[in-house]
């Protein structure tokens, strides 16, 4: 995201103090944002960790008093326009109590499960930073302009606060657009001291520029992701049939994800093993969860002796030839799908071998 952030030239920021001994102050205390669509809730982020930089200012503190403080921080916005959720507090460091001598389980850095509340332990004459970021997007109730707000620190002893104001400046994104075209379209530039003015919208034509810009850009952001799709443990799970197609493989979508991802994965592995006992073992494996026995020798009925047990020792009945035995144990039968088990020993058997499938309880 582009941004650029500033503070009035001719003059320097104030830091309020407050009257129970802690300075607040924040840097830069004008901040102007892009305004830009939010990006989709299921959109793969980047697999190679990129940072994701939000505009942002720094919010410090300067205990000087001799006591430990524990202080609030909120934004309150000073337009009825003014969205709650376009702040987020974060810090680098967390402060325990246990690490610093304290007690109390409550008196420590804690930020809020919508990251609107930071909470902090401040120690008697230390200073801390913390940074507040904006993330403001165009969801077709917010509006470029101008919007003033102001940092709120507040004592969670007795409630005592102090703040300072800042100013957030949405404005439209830069049209990349119109640097293709000949200057006479730029219009004229905007000198450095119009910057602190009232806002007023760019020109027509830059405005509509701009429109065919944000039409493509969740495609060049998508375009800049595209390793995840080809990432087998982060790829979305609609995209997994494409992948299976690479391999010439068919996916079973009864099969629970992770089995479909671990399937594709081995793929080519298998079709070198396809039609022998370790191929269909590991096919089996890979749904099962575990090894199946593959009996591929076949055995002829046998007398029963007077030592012989009947179901336990003793196999009554014979097996033709080129016929083998999957005997599957598993602490639950009734969970594996016996369909797609034949469906996978047929589609890796050989063509004129036969089998029999033995789906047994195997106890803990």
């Amino acid at each position: 995201m582009n941004e650029t952030s500033h503070t009035s030239p001719n003059s320097t920021p104030s830091v309020p103090r407050t009257d129970f001994g802690v300075d607040l102050n924040l840097i830069p205390d004008e901040l102007d944002v892009p305004l830009r669509a939010e990006p989709p809730a299921n959109t793969p982020a980047s697999l190679w960790h990129r940072v994701q930089m939000h505009p942002s200012a720094m919010v410090s503190l300067w205990s000087r008093d001799a006591d430990l403080r524990i202080v609030r921080l909120t934004v309150a916005g000073n337009l009825p326009s003014w969205n709650p959720r376009w702040v987020r507090w974060t810090y680098a460091v967390r402060r325990a109590p246990e690490l610093q001598g304290g007690a109390a389980l409550d008196a420590q850095d804690m930020l809020s499960e919508d990251g609107a509340t930071l909470t902090l332990l401040l120690l008697p004459g230390e200073q801390r930073s913390v940074t507040l970021e904006f993330l403001p997007f165009l969801d077709g109730e917010t509006y470029t302009g101008d919007y003033p707000f102001t940092v709120v620190l507040t004592d969670a002893g007795d409630d005592r606060t102090a703040d300072t104001p800042g100013r957030l400046r949405l404005t439209h994104p830069p049209a990349g657009l119109l640097d293709l075209l000949p200057s006479i379209y730029s219009g004229p530039s905007v000198s450095p001291s119009a910057r602190f003015k009232p806002y007023e919208d760019p020109p027509f034509f830059t405005r509509f520029l701009r429109g065919f810009e944000d039409a493509s850009e969740p495609l060049q952001d998508l375009l800049s992701r595209r390793e995840r799709f080809f990432d087998l443990n982060q790829a979305p799970a609609d995209f997994l049939p494409w992948l299976a197609g690479w391999v010439s493989l068919t996916l079973d979508e009864n099969w629970p994800e992770l089995k479909r991802r671990r399937l594709i994965r081995e793929a080519v592995d298998l079709y070198r093993w396809r039609g022998t006992r370790r191929g269909l073992s590991r096919y089996l494996e890979i749904y099962t969860g575990v090894v199946p026995r593959i009996e591929d020798q076949p055995f002829a009925g046998m007398r029963l002796g007077p030592e012989s047990l009947l179901g336990r020792d003793t196999l009554l009945g014979g097996v033709g030839a080129h016929t083998f035995v999957v005997t599957l144990a598993v602490p639950d039968p009734r969970a594996v799908n016996e369909r797609i088990v034949r469906d996978i020993i047929e589609s890796e058997k050989p063509a004129h071998a036969a089998y029999d499938l033995r789906i047994v309880h195997r106890a803990e």
